[in-house]
């Protein structure tokens, strides 16, 4: 392997921080015992330091804080952390199949968003090391698969760190640390339940034990083990989750109904010119007529509404008389989850500066999407209208259509309601094998790791979803009815005939796989006049590995009714396979810790990473520590960092999605009204083989101030400036924006578009700033122990633009498909303690923001919302450990009961019917109660 110049440096850094340590073991041998001093390593740095020296912008939240506080996962906490973005990361956004700017193989994983630079740009470690990344989508690691009941700590690093862990840590580490060393047994129960009706309950069972003392015994075993199961939320358990209230500007845009609307075309009952309505004298041709809607009778069936015309640019002649489908609001608010969680660790003390140890970790999440009923328009290309002799033939000439002609076949385009919400089974399977070496080899610390992790994931179609070729078959025989009035059901033979067209089984499934071998050598390397220089150096092998496919045999995702093959499947979220693909990451990195004068530390960092199929990167890392005052402490860092490409993101994808909006061919629609609010655009949403590492400049300066004793208070100006930035260009991009992308439209022989090519692309590049902030103070009182603490991120700004000829858009305080850059975000608690008694009072404030501009799609009425309002929810825990071996936790989240703020956003552009998950807790006032008792 030829490295560069910098990379050379670094090996003779490493060289020579090994021929000193040889020099001091000669000398450690002969020297007396001495008193063992106990430092450790903190999340950003690889020296090893005295537990009083820590300096670097990490929040330390433990296992205690938490349960205090009533959370039980990753997510939960992440969610009210102001350094974490509100973006479509949580299990709820990452589990459906809407938005042009959705992965569709996140399987309802959770994932984390440091900066809102995007889930695949923070680095999650466990136990200080990597693991594997979502077995489908391969871009982040799933929270999911994070052991939370063995939990000691997790460590935030608010910082870049490229120079110190290689790719994907420009907007920051999160580094989950479990626990070590433990004797005795624990049970764990955890129980929360929403007090408004409907699901939502979640359980926790968890025991964890472990035996020996490394220090007496020479050993430790532990062993953890989890369950966990979620109940469904569902839409139609709270009434704010409400996609049509079109005062306030909300209104689904859908031309399909559960009683089914009438189209025009050629050869049709309703003609290719429609028909008038009624005999009031209006000479409108309608070409989409409803029955219900003539009678003004939309929402008498389930989930139905009136179409708004007026708010999605549509003409009287088509939206008039239409009726659509609240779809949004069918969607779940927090879906089903169990979850299967082993921890397995054993310590082996092979002397008294020598540990080995082995660690498996191990997961499986099952966690189910389940989504509106699906639905299709009649085609003459499927010959599925509906038949003249059909049972159910419903003749709007008796209805006042007066065009409408009998004696023709009916053209509809219907939500299928009788099939049954589409339901989706994502499983996601995680192992991770470290054995390891760890000690001291005279003043030296080393330690040595080799690991072998995979995760697998793979989706199930339940139920929903429909063989193409056997539905239309099934349409043409008129036996299904799709205009069942209130009341009414489908005959059993109809439903029996459902049955029958219905696609279950594995749809698709993905690996990734992750081989490290790595170590690190430590410790102090020479004197200078202010004090000791201390150095690590160390590298880091890696082989990476990604395949994904649809299931053998299985389905094919399609769009359309009008086909033959026996395994296509009517609008199942499928994507293009992707063969086993690897790569090989070869790593070397040196720090140093120089004391320039009192009181004046540097660390200097260097890594060099060469990626197989990327090349070579090296990233500096420059940062000080300054303490002027014993009450005062100045920091700050530069650095550059970059993040490879993940597999998905590479790989091309030519399976077709559906455009749930209306577009216009701005070349042919001025000569062809055909080319006129197309609506049904197929599109692809693919990977980028020419992709390169998006590339990082970052920097950071900040004070803590300790103005008394116990308080604290500390404030981090950061930026971080993005080049070559990996982004999705949306559909919506690429439709706004023809005259930029015209070779992303493929045309037929005619000249009209039959596809739009969207995916990944290096973008021009973003700037982001803003200020971490926070404060705490400690209160030792005879009527107990007080603490307050308060944590929170303002945003200053967030630039970025798709291409250099675009300008820089601001997004702070704006909506967003992906991400919404909220100005501030804060978490404060107030946490008394006495005897056995501890009390926790919680607050988490996230400010609103400007709601989606709505203009381009339709006439917003002068009702309608313009901003989305804050949201601040409180929460309210009290303990109690009198009891022998015993903790009992009781408390509120949520304490009173707010609602999600209103949002009138597009649900095709982020789920959400109303509220915004990405944004707001749908549970409302919840109680919970965490139960612990020890054996000891």
């Amino acid at each position: 392997m030829k490295l560069s110049p910098l990379a050379q440096g670094l090996a003779l850094t490493g060289l020579f921080a090994q021929l000193a340590l040889a020099a001091s073991l000669a000398q450690a041998q002969a020297a007396p015992p001495a008193t063992k001093i106990e430092r450790v390593e903190v999340t950003g740095s690889s020296i090893k330091r005295l537990k009083d020296e820590g300096a670097l912008p990490v929040q330390v939240i433990t296992a205690d804080e938490l349960s205090r506080q009533g959370i039980q996962t990753a997510e939960q906490m992440l969610s009210q952390l102001g350094i974490n973005a509100a973006g479509a990361d949580n299990a709820t956004s990452n589990n459906n199949v809407f938005g042009a700017d959705t992965d569709r193989l996140t399987g309802g994983s959770s994932n984390a968003n440091l900066r809102g630079l995007g889930a695949g740009s923070t680095l999650v470690l466990l136990n200080g090391r990597r693991v594997s990344t979502h077995g489908m989508s391969g871009g982040a690691v799933d929270l999911n698969a994070i052991p939370m009941a063995a939990l000691d700590r997790v460590e935030i690093l608010k910082d870049g760190a490229s120079a110190i862990y290689g790719t994907d840590a420009i907007g920051g580490v999160i580094n989950f640390i479990l626990k070590k060393n433990m004797q005795g047994l624990n049970l764990g129960v955890d129980f929360t339940k929403p007090l408004a009706d409907g699901g939502g309950t979640t359980r926790r069972a968890a025991i964890t034990g472990g035996f020996g003392d490394l220090g007496k015994d020479r050993f430790n075993v532990l062993i953890s083990a989890t369950l966990d199961k979620n109940e469904i939320l569902r839409g139609s358990d709270r009434s704010w989750a409400n996609g049509f209230q079109p005062e306030l500007g909300l209104s689904p845009n859908s031309s399909s109904s559960p009683f089914a609307n009438i189209l025009n075309g050629a050869g049709t009952a309703l003609g290719s010119a429609g028909s008038t309505v009624g005999s009031s004298g209006d000479t409108t041709k309608y070409t989409r007529i409803n029955l219900l809607s003539i009678q003004g009778k939309c929402g008498d069936v389930e989930a139905g509404v009136q179409f708004q015309p007026q708010l999605w640019n549509t003409s009287q002649a088509s939206g008039r008389y239409l009726c659509n489908t609240d779809y949004g609001s069918q969607y779940m608010l927090a879906p089903p989850l169990e979850a299967k969680n082993l921890v397995a660790r054993a310590s082996f003390a092979l002397s008294e500066n020598h540990t080995a140890f082995v660690e498996f970790t191990g997961s499986r999440t099952e966690v189910r999407a389940e989504l509106t009923p699906s639905q299709f328009s009649t085609t003459a290309a499927a010959g599925n209208f509906y038949p003249v002799n059909g049972p159910y033939y419903l003749n709007l000439k008796n209805y006042g259509v007066n065009d409408f002609d009998p004696s023709k076949p009916i053209s509809y385009r219907w939500r299928m309601q009788d099939f049954g919400n589409r339901v989706i089974n994502n499983i996601s399977d995680n192992q991770r094998l470290l054995v390891g070496l760890d000690g001291e080899l005279g003043k030296y610390s080393y330690k040595l790791g080799l690991s072998s992790a995979k995760a697998e994931g793979k989706s199930e179609l339940i139920d929903g979803y429909a063989y193409a070729a056997k539905l239309n078959e099934a349409l043409k025989t008129g036996k299904i009815n799709p205009w069942l009035k209130p009341g009414e059901q489908q005959s059993a033979e109809a439903m029996a005939l459902i049955e029958s067209t219905k696609a279950r089984g594995e749809l698709m499934g993905g690996k990734t796989g992750l081989t490290q071998f790595d170590g690190a050598l430590s410790g102090e390397l020479f004197k200078l006049p202010a004090g000791m220089v201390e150095f690590a150096t160390g590298f880091d092998l890696r082989r990476e590995t990604y395949e994904f496919a649809m299931s053998e045999g299985g389905f094919t995702c399609v769009s359309s009714l009008a086909t033959t093959v026996a395994t296509d499947v009517l609008l199942c979220p499928g994507n293009s396979a992707v063969p086993k693909v690897s790569r090989d990451v070869k790593a070397l990195y040196a720090e140093l810790a120089v004391p320039v004068f009192k009181g004046f530390d540097l660390q200097l960092a260097l890594r060099h990473d060469r990626y197989s199929d990327f090349g070579g990167s090296t990233n500096p890392k420059v940062a000080f520590r300054y303490l002027p005052t014993e009450s005062l402490l100045l920091r700050g860092s530069v650095n550059t960092g970059f993040k490879a490409p993940s597999f998905q993101q590479l790989s091309p994808n030519v399976a077709p999605r559906d455009y749930t909006g209306k577009w216009s061919d701005p070349t042919r629609c001025p000569s062809d009204p055909t080319q006129c609010d197309i609506i049904g655009l197929d599109y692809t949403d693919s990977g980028n083989p020419n992709l390169t590492p998006e590339k990082s400049k970052q920097g950071t300066i900040g004070l803590v101030f300790s103005p008394l004793k116990d308080l604290t208070f500390s404030a981090d100006y950061w930026r971080v400036d993005l080049d070559d930035r990996i982004r999705k260009l949306t559909i919506n991009d690429v439709l706004n924006n023809y005259s930029l992308f015209p070779e992303r439209f493929v045309r037929d022989a005619n000249g009209n578009v039959t596809q739009v090519n969207a995916g990944w692309i290096n973008a021009a590049g973003s700037s982001t700033r803003g200020v971490d902030w926070g404060a705490s103070y400690l209160l030792n009182t005879e009527l107990g122990k007080w603490r307050a603490d308060i944590n929170g991120t303002y945003m200053i700004s967030h630039q970025e633009r798709a291409i250099e000829t675009l300008p820089l858009v601001e997004y702070v305080g704006q909506f967003g498909t992906r991400t919404i850059y909220l100005r501030n975000k804060f978490t404060a608690s107030l946490n008394w303690s006495r005897g056995d008694w501890a009390s926790t009072f919680t607050g988490t404030y996230k400010s609103g923001y400007v709601d989606q501009d709505m203009s381009a799609k339709g006439t917003q009425p002068a009702t309608a919302n313009k901003n989305v309002d804050s949201y601040a929810i409180f929460g309210l825990y009290g303990s109690y450990s009198g009891f022998k071996n015993t903790k009992l936790t009781l408390g509120l989240r949520n304490l009173f009961d707010k609602q999600p703020p209103f949002t009138h956003h597009d649900v095709d552009d982020v789920v959400g019917a109303g509220w915004d998950p990405r944004v707001a807790d749908p549970f409302g006032r919840t109680f919970t109660l965490s139960l612990r008792y020890e054996f000891k």
